[in-house]
């Protein structure tokens, strides 16, 4: 799992070269509550990183709750914006859908910092301006619906996956690159854009290939994690170190890491805090713990099920099922370890890093062997591929509840056809 490819805000931020103070001071904040979590910075620190007096900060925002719903309320309102202002343009529903991508991309990458903090530190709003944040959020999808429906509606793609998935497939591509994008890589959002829009539209088969991937009966399909997940969650026997990090992870996807105090996760366990001192050292050994089991249980799974695919094309299709079984049988565990394992110590996040990315070589890996069977589009390197199918199946910790519609296997599958075959209703000629 490409678990957060960390940047440094101070880097990786655009600068421009003149900014106002209450810009400086969104951006500033957005670093500082990615770098230590929003409980655990003050506004001392904000205003000490801005370069002004704490009580010159107060005249800026009423409280550190507030900077964070300024925060959130002016990315939303800006990604509203720009992508309004772009699909008003000439154009047919797919050109629509086509330029829909790059100004959301583009915002999302102008503003990366800004973004990654509000996917992360939301839960912390108080319950008011939690709400109108996800009010906002609710008319952007809504109005990216809207522009997916129409291409349906005229034909220009698929109409066998509701738009509904088809819009949360689109999202987990694109809102993954505020994980992983640098801004020293090479490519900028507008070119990240155009080699997205192809995998989403057409999938990841080669142009001409025409291999139909079969979709799961959305209809009637049994709920929840499905008869393997119901079996590792319900029946086998916790031990006493399962039922801890289970209970940190709980409180850690609920509350964030710096929020959740050692005290919370022993009155959770029944116990005094003392005791949680005879399994663990401190907090972050558990955040560490939960970050290393997630990566470890992931590619457990997938190398389990790998062996038991033969051709390119099925291998892809096997992973892409064991990865989103594995990661929703152990939701929790994987939601902290995707958005909290940044906080860990630089000697423990390394560690944590190497698992991550020799995980994401092996999906690299499967996806190469199929290119060079000729078996997926060559137009588009393989790198990123492997960064568009990673953000497809990792963001689905975010939204997926188990009481929905889909069991993880069906989940599974349906991404599958999505990746493999795109948003296109015929591959391209």
């Amino acid at each position: 799992m490409n678990l957060n490819r960390t940047f440094s805000p101070a880097v990786d931020a655009p600068v421009p070269a003149l900014r106002s103070t209450p810009e400086r001071v969104l951006d500033t904040a957005a670093a500082l509550f990615w770098e230590k979590g929003y409980a655990a910075t003050t506004t001392r620190e904000i205003a000490a990183a801005v370069g002004i007096q704490q009580a010159s900060l107060y005249y800026h925002v009423t409280s550190k709750e507030g900077l964070l719903y300024q925060l959130c309320v002016s990315s939303m309102e800006q990604l509203l914006a720009d992508v309004e202002r772009a699909v008003a343009q000439p154009g047919d529903s797919l050109d629509r859908l086509r330029v829909l991508i790059g100004a959301h991309l583009t915002t999302l990458l102008k503003h990366q910092v800004r973004h990654v903090t509000m996917l992360t530190e939301l839960r912390a709003l108080s319950k008011r301006h939690h709400a109108e944040v996800l009010a906002r959020r609710k008319r952007y999808a809504n109005r990216v619906r809207g522009v997916i429906q129409e291409a349906q509606a005229a034909g220009k793609i698929r109409k066998d996956i509701p738009s509904k998935y088809l819009y949360l497939a689109l999202l987990n591509m694109l809102n993954w690159a505020v994980v992983w994008f640098r801004r020293d890589q090479g490519l900028g959002a507008e070119e990240l854009a155009e080699l997205f829009w192809p995998i989403y539209r057409d999938g990841a088969l080669a142009a001409g290939v025409g291999v139909a991937v079969g979709l799961p009966n959305l209809a009637n399909h049994p709920r929840g994690v499905g008869r393997k997940g119901q079996r590792a969650g319900k029946a086998r026997r916790r031990s006493t170190s399962e039922r801890l990090l289970d209970a940190a992870a709980a409180l850690f996807a609920r509350k964030g890491f710096s929020a959740t105090s050692t005290r919370e996760i022993a009155a959770v366990l029944g116990i005094q805090k003392a005791s949680l001192y005879y399994h663990i050292g401190s907090k972050e050994e558990l955040l560490y713990a939960i970050s290393k089991s997630s990566l470890e249980q992931i590619r457990s799974d997938v190398e389990g099920a790998l062996q038991e695919a033969g051709e390119p094309l099925e291998r892809i299709g096997v992973l892409i099922g064991a990865h989103v079984e594995s990661l929703l049988r152990d939701q929790q565990r994987h939601r902290v370890a995707v958005g909290e394992m940044h906080l860990l110590s630089e000697e423990r996040l390394g560690q944590v890093r190497l698992l991550r990315d020799a995980y994401e070589n092996r999906v690299r890996s499967v996806l190469q062997e199929a290119q060079g069977a000729g078996l997926l589009r060559a137009d588009i390197h393989v790198k990123y591929l492997c960064l568009s199918l990673l953000g497809l199946m990792n963001r689905v910790e975010i939204w997926y509840r188990p009481s929905g519609p889909l069991s993880a296997r069906a989940l599974g599958e349906l991404l599958g056809a999505i990746f493999l075959t795109g948003a296109a209703a015929r591959p391209a000629a």
